[in-house]
C-alpha cells in the first residue's frame, strides 16, 4: 500500500494518529531492534536519519545501548543518541573485522618446580609466586606468607623473568 504525502495531508487527524501509533509500535518491536543491533559493531560506519526529509547522515558507532546507539557524526564530530530504527549499516562495513589469533595457551610442559610465575587472581589482582607442585591440570603456587598458596591453571600462568 503506497500513500502519497498529498493523501496524508488531506487525511483526518484521527487517521494520522492511528497511523502514528501503528508505526510507533512497529518501530518499538524488540525483534526489529535486535535485527539492526546484531549488524552493528563499535567503530562501524553507518548511515542514520535525523531529518525526515533530509539525506542520510554518516557517522560511526561509539556505544550500543538497549534501544539506542551513540553515533558520532563524521562531518561535525558531534555525538547523537539514535534509535536503532533510524540506523542503516553501511554495506561495505557490515562485514566483521577479522580478529587477531589469541596468543597460544601455555601448557604443563613449559613449567617446572621452582619457576617464578605470575597470574591474575579472581579478584583481578596480580600475584607472583613460586611453583611448589605440578598437578595434572594446575600448578600449586606459593606466594608470600600473607597471600598463601594458590592452585592455578597452566593457561593462566606467565613466566616471570628476574633480571
Amino acid at each position: 500500500m503506497k500513500i502519497s504525502l498529498d493523501e496524508l495531508r488531506q487525511a483526518h487527524s484521527a487517521e494520522l494518529y492511528r497511523l502514528y501509533l501503528t508505526i510507533g509500535k512497529m518501530l518499538d518491536d524488540p525483534q526489529r531492534t535486535l535485527q539492526v543491533r546484531q549488524h552493528l559493531q563499535l567503530g562501524m560506519s553507518v548511515g542514520y536519519v535525523d531529518d525526515p526529509f533530509g539525506a542520510l547522515r554518516q557517522g560511526h558507532v561509539i556505544e550500543l545501548r538497549a534501544t539506542q546507539a551513540v553515533i558520532e557524526d563524521h562531518a561535525t564530530r558531534r555525538r547523537w543518541v539514535i534509535l536503532y530504527a533510524a540506523i542503516v549499516p553501511d554495506g561495505a562495513s557490515a562485514a566483521p573485522k577479522p580478529e587477531s589469533a589469541p596468543p597460544p595457551r601455555t601448557r604443563r610442559e613449559e613449567f617446572f618446580i621452582g619457576d617464578t610465575v605470575g597470574f591474575t587472581d579472581k579478584h583481578l589482582r596480580e600475584r607472583i609466586g613460586i611453583i611448589v607442585r605440578l598437578n595434572q591440570k594446575t600448578a600449586s603456587i606459593a606466594c608470600n606468607d600473607t597471600e598463601g598458596h594458590w592452585r592455578v591453571s597452566f593457561s593462566l600462568l606467565r613466566h616471570i623473568v628476574d633480571v
